[in-house]
């Protein structure tokens, strides 16, 4: 990925979280109307879903950062599931699930920035596995792999699976990943099941990590 490519995608992705986070400010209201006499009552009795339904194609509000799906393009492997956006996590610019019963899952997400640091990353992914930390040194000679034109950091490990929430322990589970760790962004693809499926999907998980690039239409038009 050049650069300049990486740098674009970054700074979308901090316009989506910075916008995200503005949600959580106290905004005070000072502005008021008058509404018309002739104007139809809102309805007090119905449920959300009701009340604020359009029929009409969702459109972005001017000024809305776009969603990061935008920023990528990918190939699903074959047998495998990607999940629609309204049913993903908003963290989660692809969501795929895979296995007999769809008991895998792998998913990609950005952050801008280094995003905590490859290390501390690194032994985050080990503590959700069961596994004790790696020093510097450890983390340094793990393998790499290339994604978007560069060498990114490569993670296969085995052991007791608990994901964010969890309150237990998924037993004999695999864990592969990726991480690009970088100044302007930092790219995850994160992939675990159980340990005799992620072996049966471990070429399609390599194809598809390749399969990964810049939507150059999208972000040309930006």
């Amino acid at each position: 990925m050049k650069p300049s490519s990486l740098c674009a995608v970054a700074a979308l992705c901090t316009t989506v979280f910075t916008s995200c986070d503005r949600l959580q400010e106290k905004m005070e209201i000072t502005e008021t109307r008058e509404v018309s006499e002739f104007a139809r009552s809102p309805a007090v009795d119905i449920p959300s879903s009701t009340r604020f339904y359009d029929d009409t194609p969702a459109q972005p509000a001017a000024g809305q950062p776009p969603s990061l799906r935008g920023l990528l393009v990918w190939e699903v492997p074959q047998g495998w599931t990607e999940l629609p956006e309204e049913a993903s996590s908003s963290m989660r610019m692809i969501d795929i699930r895979f296995g007999p019963n769809n008991e895998g899952e792998c998913y990609v997400s950005l952050m801008p920035g280094s995003a905590g640091g490859l290390n501390a990353n690194v032994n985050r992914w080990r503590s959700q596995m069961g596994l004790p930390p790696l020093d510097e040194a450890g983390i340094a000679a793990l393998p790499k792999k290339p994604f978007f034109n560069r060498d990114a950091t490569y993670i296969e490990m085995d052991g007791d699976f608990s994901g964010f929430g969890a309150t237990d322990a998924k037993k004999d589970y695999r864990m592969l990943g990726l991480i690009h760790s970088a100044d302007e962004a930092t790219i995850f693809v994160k992939l675990t099941g159980p340990r005799t499926v992620v072996e049966e999907n471990t070429a399609q998980f390599e194809a598809f990590c390749q399969s990964i690039s810049p939507n150059s239409a999208f972000l040309n038009q930006q």
